[in-house]
């Protein structure tokens, strides 16, 4: 009985995320705890409602357009282009993006953020650094 629960429970898991670089790139271990998380089932969040995920999704943009914001006046032309070296030339995901940028020593002055993974922060990052190159972070050869 207890098998066929989990099984159910498995079913009915959907993962939906926009990083096109999730599956067949170069992943963050916290990427892949995620992925894992996602076959058992184990460890995942449940959103009980649409205020819940609306709450959420308030918070991320808050976050993101803090950090965006942030990037936009600190990141120079080097940052710029290993950011776009990172992602669109060896497919990290925006977590590995942020792990990586995190404590180099091309970003020595910038604050530090938590975690080195921060999954919305490799986003600004990234988005950041697109524009830089009059391109989208959302599109090929970003995403």
């Amino acid at each position: 009985m207890a098998s066929e629960d989990s099984s159910a429970k498995r079913e009915k898991l959907t993962f939906v995320c926009d990083d096109r670089r999730i599956l067949g790139g170069r992943i963050d271990p916290i990427d892949q705890e995620i992925l894992e998380s996602v076959k058992t089932g184990e460890g995942l969040i449940t959103i009980k409602s649409v205020e819940e995920l609306e709450e959420l999704a308030r918070a991320a943009f808050e976050k993101f357009d803090a950090f965006y914001l942030y990037a936009k006046g600190q990141m120079n032309h080097e940052q710029a282009q290993f950011v776009r070296k990172l992602r669109a030339g060896e497919g990290y995901s925006w977590r590995a993006v942020a792990r990586r940028c995190h404590g180099n020593h091309r970003f020595g002055r910038w604050r530090k953020w938590d975690p080195p993974s921060n999954q919305i922060v490799g986003m600004a990052l990234c988005q950041r650094a697109a524009e830089m190159f009059g391109e989208d972070y959302l599109k090929p050869p970003w995403n």
